[in-house]
């Protein structure tokens, strides 16, 4: 496989308590360990928009885990972030810290309902790009009003990025949506690859297979996917 300086994860539901994802702090860290043990060094939190949750809990509860990755030895950066579930009120809270940016950048990572409509999707991009931030689309292979008439190029050029999951490109040559993944990526679509983990034993971090992958089919888009660009939102060269 390629070698990586490391890999960089800009989707992941570590934070113990607040949503879905990691249930107690044991699990925060397991995920966390698990991540490290295949070259994930910095990892970006995107805990659920969820309705009682703060940012102050979110910071809170990072730097509890922070300090217990330092006692533990593990070797990782950890960033404050949050997944967007875009609505009418995202950007006025986005506006008043209610909802996280990417690692304090202009980014968000932003997530839509599956079956969405393209108008809307065009909508929001525009009112998120005039509010003064930039989209990442999170695990933008789900979105099935993109994945026609070269609707990923018109979104992209109004200034949105995608992410995809790694274990979206898992699957084997029958699977339908593998392909299309794989050919996402291949004809340069996808900005991030990232985790989405949530739980030990349901939807771990899992990049190894993914990473030989693309470091055999789409080598010249390596670097920037797995950590290049995802390392220019936290030192702010993409701003």
């Amino acid at each position: 496989m390629k070698d990586i300086e490391h890999v960089t994860d800009i989707h992941a539901h570590f934070i113990y308590g607040v949503d879905d994802g990691a249930r107690t702090l044991e699990e925060s860290l397991e995920l966390i360990k698990m991540a490290t043990e295949q070259g994930v060094k910095k990892i970006i939190a995107t805990p659920h928009t969820m309705p009682e949750l703060t940012s102050t809990e979110i910071a809170k509860k990072l730097n509890i885990i922070k300090a217990k990755v330092r006692e533990a030895n593990i070797d990782c950066e950890l960033y404050t972030g949050q997944e967007i579930f875009y609505s009418e009120k995202a950007i006025e809270y986005l506006k008043s810290g209610r909802y996280l940016t990417l690692a304090d950048s202009k980014y968000i990572l932003v997530e839509f309902d599956p079956g969405i409509s393209y108008g809307y999707i065009k909508m929001a991009t525009r009112d998120i790009i005039f509010a003064g931030f930039l989209p990442v689309f999170a695990h933008v292979e789900r979105y099935q009003c993109l994945q026609k008439n070269h609707r990923l190029d018109t979104i992209r050029d109004m200034g949105a990025m995608f992410q995809m999951n790694y274990t979206s490109i898992d699957g084997g040559i029958f699977n339908k949506n593998t392909v299309m993944c794989k050919n996402m990526i291949k004809n340069g679509y996808i900005s991030f690859m990232a985790t989405d983990m949530h739980r030990v034993g349901e939807r771990e971090p899992k990049v190894t297979k993914a990473l030989l992958w693309i470091s055999k089919n789409a080598s010249k888009y390596f670097e920037e996917l797995t950590y290049e660009n995802a390392d220019n939102i936290i030192t702010r060269r993409m701003d």
